[in-house]
């Protein structure tokens, strides 16, 4: 039996029939973990245990690098305080992944939210919003938005 990774997933080679020749797993510690359940008899109920298990023990990670950029341009945002007009007019111009609509007319942000780890698709990001657009802002495009301002208020 040896892991082998497939495109974007792990898989179990070798020879029987079982389960764990039938599934796909997302990391190759998962498949390690279904390696170890089966070769000591276990079905597929006893992984998901031992999954769940081992996945507590191990350390949670951050997205340290990028909490750092978003920082950093949070604090940029900060010292700009962009009006509500920059605001709408950025998002007017802003592609669909960065902008939410929001009930809200009134001015909110900017302010840091990690969804990372939190919900699927989570990211680290910058909240600011006003005249019924939500921006927000990642490591990538919240400098896009600061370029924005600036290069307007240059004007």
């Amino acid at each position: 039996m040896n892991i082998e990774k497939v495109g974007r997933k792990w898989i179990v080679k070798g020879e029987g029939d079982g389960w764990i020749y039938k599934k796909t797993f997302p990391t190759k510690w998962k498949a390690e973990v279904a390696m170890e359940v089966f070769k000591d008899g276990g079905r597929i109920s006893d992984y998901w245990t031992k999954q769940r298990e081992v996945n507590s023990k191990r350390p949670n990670r951050k997205p340290w690098r990028v909490l750092e950029k978003v920082k950093k341009s949070l604090k940029r945002l900060e010292e700009l305080d962009p009006s509500c007009e920059e605001i709408k007019e950025y998002a007017q111009l802003a592609g669909d992944d960065e902008i939410t609509d929001t009930d809200s007319e009134n001015k909110f942000g900017p302010r840091l939210h990690d969804t990372w780890c939190v919900k699927r698709g989570g990211r680290v990001h910058i909240d600011i919003g006003c005249c019924g657009y939500h921006l927000m802002l990642n490591k990538n495009n919240a400098e896009a938005f600061i370029r924005f301002i600036e290069d307007k208020r240059k004007k």
